[in-house]
């Protein structure tokens, strides 16, 4: 039977990218208070405040500073309208932020209802807030300073109670994960630290600190009964329990079905890329194909933990295995497996995984070989909140951000769980990874598989999972094969949707010789997913589920165009991105605009409300002056969601939308790359330029000519190059 004609996609939307003016802001702020409501709700406040800090012992207030809570009205949620002038007038330092739901004083409805706001972490000695006092008082302030004080709802010490998150449950109750408002610059507080842990009879951990910009992060044994003193040392923002290793989900055994016999590729890989897979080990089971990497020192895999990376890598290189298949593919590639798993049954196991990962991930950058590709199909098991990050978060997402890197993760196998306990585990609430939930079926019809883990993220990040693929299901188990059983095998679980997911990923970037980045292959992955049930919810799925076949994101029916732009923006000039749908359309005819928006963006973990440091404010415009609502309301569902301004910090926005062709004329996006700090103007010169990646589909119903009317009008524009190519191997 001859294959369905279909149009290859445009690789060169760059083409149509230009420069735009800024359009002129907004009036003035609205601001709940006055001076005088302000003078009256915080002078007690910081006198309090300031007390706290002179009766706080000095083994627990390194400097003599003591860490206090600014909540801010739910108005000024933003970074930009953060209150650091008085603040730093006053000597007080800014620690970090993170959401707080809040029922402000006064609000813009008569009565004011339980919203979330910034609740500003603030370190000061009692002379610092002694001094913020008198500025309030102040008939000298200016009233710059004054509006400043007017955003604030209240002030109050950040107290021991408040930074516990400790399980019952947990395996070593004498054993604590603890972050702390810190830097590698800041070695009196560290030191002040471990001597207060050391006094209360514990000890720090063997691996010592770890860092992030703004954070530190260390273990600590300490008798169980201490651990609340040490809450008290003043610069720690958490005490978590420390985490155990996500488990596999299982079939149920009596739907494990048997498959045919097939046999494995000799062939070299397709590509000379490497992708990186960090799990359990695969010993020498996938020989020319996948090499596993580990420490000497590390303990022998255990047949459980073998099991699991052979198929999470077997996954990734031969996909699935449909019912008539008899022979394997080829691999698109080759895999460095690095063996992560076991570490030994100790309390720190999934803060070792997570340094085996980062360390290979920086060893390969160092040495000028960057994996362009990774998967994560592990990681700690812990109960998510949206008012902090993890370790594992923070640290993936600060080394993913400069966008060399494609890591997909699975989202966690807790699905089923109620409430928090089913949301999604770290690092599948990273910005800068690519999350991954998995779908029960590799059918037409097909749903969220009961055990992946839903979001929402927090916010940005609010979208997550990014998608989901087949992961497998007691209906329909996802087949495998596994060359240390010698046969296909039955899986299921969010750790193979993962590997699939990339492989898809891979394959789109061999097929077309290179020349996306990494982050315009997840754009496009996030593009061409599908819906099929109304009832399909984003916490659930994300976008939709993607295709396993690479060809099918390459690709599109004649009645559809996909063009993809990869650009690069820097502050203070703004774009325009030509929408290339051409003039000679039917009159009266109704298409749909698609667009997808990726890039990677530097974080701020200490700022957990607002984690992004940059990010895109994207319009789509009819015409000139005309908006086309697009980004928004499509793409979260309640008015709490869409307040959060999650859209202008999201590293990732889609939609979809029917226009009329009659209101077109040169539609277009306009882009703008924006930086926010802590209420201080950021010099754009200090800003590095964001490559970002924009990829546009063009729906015409019947119009089986679209792609060439789209060429004749936009000349400039040319199909990825296949004509017999042996590079990419797409047949045309």
């Amino acid at each position: 039977m001859a294959e369905k004609p279909r149009n290859l996609l445009i690789a060169n939307g760059h083409e149509l990218i230009g420069q735009l003016s800024w359009p002129k802001g907004g009036g003035k702020k609205w601001l709940p208070y006055s001076i005088n409501d302000a003078r009256e709700a915080l002078h007690n406040q910081i006198l309090e405040v300031a007390e706290f800090a002179g009766n706080t012992q000095e083994r627990f207030a390194p400097r003599r500073e003591i860490t206090a809570k600014v909540i801010l009205h739910p108005s000024f949620l933003a970074k930009s309208y953060f209150p650091s002038t008085i603040l730093r007038d006053s000597g007080l330092s800014i620690l970090g932020s993170r959401p707080v739901n809040i029922t402000p004083r006064v609000g813009r409805s008569e009565t004011p209802k339980n919203q979330e706001t910034a609740s500003i972490f603030v370190s000061g000695t009692a002379e610092s807030f002694r001094a913020m006092d008198n500025s309030l008082l102040s008939t000298y302030t200016s009233a710059g300073r004054q509006e400043q004080f007017a955003r604030i709802e209240l002030i109050c010490p950040y107290q021991a109670d408040e930074k516990l998150r400790i399980s019952v449950d947990t395996r070593w109750p004498d054993y604590i994960h603890v972050t702390m408002h810190a830097t590698e610059a800041d070695a009196d507080i560290l030191t002040a630290f471990k001597n207060l842990v050391e006094e209360l009879g514990g000890r720090i951990s063997g691996r010592g600190f770890r860092f992030v910009p703004g954070l530190t992060f260390v273990a600590v044994q300490i008798p169980p009964d201490k651990i609340h003193q040490v809450a008290q040392f003043t610069r720690i923002r958490l005490v978590r329990s420390l985490p155990e290793i996500q488990e596999e989900w299982k079939l149920t055994p009596a739907i494990t079905k048997a498959f045919g016999a097939v046999e494995t590729p000799t062939e070299a890989p397709k590509s000379s890329i490497k992708t990186a897979i960090f799990d359990g080990g695969i010993a020498n089971a996938f020989p020319g194909y996948a090499t596993e990497i580990s420490s000497a020192q590390q303990p022998s895999s255990s047949i459980k933990d073998l099991s699991h990376g052979v198929n999470v890598t077997s996954a990734f290189l031969y996909g699935h295995v449909k019912p008539d298949d008899k022979y394997l593919p080829v691999p698109f590639c080759h895999v460095d497996h690095h063996r992560v798993l076991p570490t030994s049954d100790n309390p720190e196991q999934a803060l070792d995984i997570l340094d085996r990962v980062i360390t290979a991930l920086r060893s390969a950058k160092v040495s000028g070989n960057p994996y362009r590709f990774a998967n994560i199909s592990l990681g700690p098991v812990a109960t998510f909140f949206d008012d902090d990050v993890h370790e594992w978060t923070s640290r993936l997402d600060t080394e993913l951000a400069d966008g060399q890197t494609l890591c997909t993760t699975a989202v966690g196998n807790n699905g089923f769980l109620e409430g928090e306990l089913g949301r999604i585990q770290p690092p599948g609430d990273a910005v800068n990874v690519f999350a991954v939930g998995a779908a029960d079926s590799s059918q037409k019809k097909w749903n969220k598989a009961p055990y992946s883990a839903v979001g929402p993220g927090r916010s940005p990040g609010y979208v997550k999972p990014d998608i989901v693929a087949f992961g497998g299901s007691n209906e329909e188990p996802l087949p495998i094969f596994n060359p240390l059983a010698g046969s296909v095998v039955s899986v299921a679980g969010t750790s193979f949707a993962s590997p699939l997911a990339l492989r898809v990923a891979v394959g789109a970037d061999v097929l077309s010789g290179s020349v996306f980045e990494p982050i315009t292959l997840q754009a496009l992955m996030i593009n061409g997913t599908e819906f099929t049930s109304r009832n399909h919810s984003r916490s659930e799925v994300g976008w939709g589920r993607i295709p396993l076949d690479p060809e099918e994101i390459l690709f599109t029916p004649q009645d559809v165009v996909r063009v993809v732009y990869q650009g690069v923006t820097r502050p203070g000039h703004p774009q325009k991105a030509l929408i290339p749908v051409p003039k000679g359309l039917p009159a009266g005819a109704k298409i749909t605009i698609g667009a997808t928006f990726c890039y990677r963006a530097p974080v701020d973990a200490a700022h957990a409300i607002n984690y992004t440091r940059a990010g895109l404010w994207v319009r789509a415009y009819k015409a000139p002056k005309k908006s086309m609502p697009l980004f928004g309301g499509g793409m979260y569902k309640t008015e709490e969601e869409l307040r959060k301004d999650s859209m202008r910090w999201d590293t990732v926005l889609h939609a979809k939308r029917k226009v009329d062709v009659d209101d077109l004329d040169n539609p277009y996006f306009h882009i703008n790359y924006q930086v926010r700090d802590e209420g201080e103007a950021v010099r754009l010169e200090d800003s590095v330029p964001m490559p970002y990646a924009l990829v546009v589909t063009i729906e015409a119903p019947g119009v089986l000519n679209l792609l060439s009317l789209v060429q004749a009008e936009y000349p400039v524009l040319q199909t990825l190059s296949t004509a017999g190519d042996t590079q990419t191997g797409i047949q045309t």
